[in-house]
């Protein structure tokens, strides 16, 4: 056989098997809210209060963290493409330092009007039903 035309066929095996890979097909691996299980997220706006509002969720799916005044527990409702907080709860104290029961109570609405998620810029998107942002997150760390 003509060494030129094995070396060619080899080039030829090789483009079809990488073309063909999902490494190199161009489309990014949907992202699903199940890989959120076991992170740690933190508000990525101001800080108000002692601490800013942050999210942790377990591998078993239960969620707690900090609202900026309270802390607040759940479980997380994972779908292929959704996302619900469900059996919520919280502590009750009240922080005088302006702007931060505001800020609570925004945060706990935000967390209940929540359907879904995405990432986008390394930040994790809490969004509503019509897909608008409801909450901005960055990994804690």
């Amino acid at each position: 056989m003509n060494k030129q035309f094995v070396i060619g066929a080899l080039g030829v095996a090789v483009w079809g098997l990488v073309a063909c890979s999902p490494l190199s097909s161009g489309h990014a691996q949907a992202w699903s809210p199940k890989a959120l299980l076991e992170t740690h997220w933190v508000d990525a706006g101001p800080k108000l209060g002692q601490l800013p509002a942050s999210l942790d969720i377990a591998s078993t799916g239960q969620i707690s963290g900090h609202t900026g005044c309270n802390r607040y527990f759940g479980k997380a409702d994972i779908g292929p493409d959704s996302l619900r907080w469900v059996q919520m709860g919280s502590t009750r104290m009240y922080c005088f330092q302006p702007g931060v029961m505001e800020t609570e109570d925004r945060f706990l609405q935000a967390m209940a009007q929540t359907r879904s998620a995405r990432q986008e810029q390394g930040q994790l998107l809490l969004l509503d039903e019509a897909g608008q942002v409801l909450w901005r997150f960055k990994p804690k760390g």
